[in-house]
């Protein structure tokens, strides 16, 4: 009886681990994108002050724009997929990363803040935040690989 139970919460706690490891491999390029959205957000709003309604959607349309240019290119004008079959420790490690691609893009929001009049700059910011963040997390998933396939030679 006592091996039973201690099989069972052995399993439950293998499950529960596997599960995170769903959960952070899932969720992982959103938080990142998440933390980098709502600092860019912040920091257009500490250096020019509470956004009106119109430089909130422009602020929208300017990350959305960022994405849709960026997938434009990474398929070729929507011609090609953007797959799906990337190795977990790939992305896992990849993501660990992410601290360079969400600083960058920060900076790259807080130099549209500086340089830019108000309504430009609410659509720039956000343009250049997810931009930098998008282009630079597929330079750390890069290097991910490369170290990902370095362990497997060695």
């Amino acid at each position: 009886m006592m091996a039973a139970k201690s099989s069972n919460q052995s399993r439950s706690g293998g499950l529960y681990v596997r599960e995170i490891r769903l959960s952070l491999r899932n969720n992982s390029g959103a938080y990142g994108f998440s933390v980098l959205i709502t600092c860019a957000l912040a920091m257009l709003n500490s250096q020019l002050g509470m956004p009106a309604t119109a430089h909130i959607f422009l602020f929208v349309v300017g990350a959305v724009v960022s994405f849709l240019a960026v997938e434009a290119l990474a398929t070729r004008g929507f011609r090609r997929s953007l797959g799906g079959d990337e190795q977990t420790k790939v992305v896992a490690l990849g993501s660990s990363f992410s601290v360079v691609s969400i600083s960058l893009g920060v900076g790259a929001t807080a130099l549209c803040g500086l340089f830019l009049p108000v309504a430009p700059a609410w659509f720039a910011g956000s343009f250049a935040a997810s931009t930098t963040y998008l282009l630079l997390n597929g330079l750390e998933m890069t290097v991910a690989r490369h170290i990902e396939e370095a362990r497997d030679v060695a």
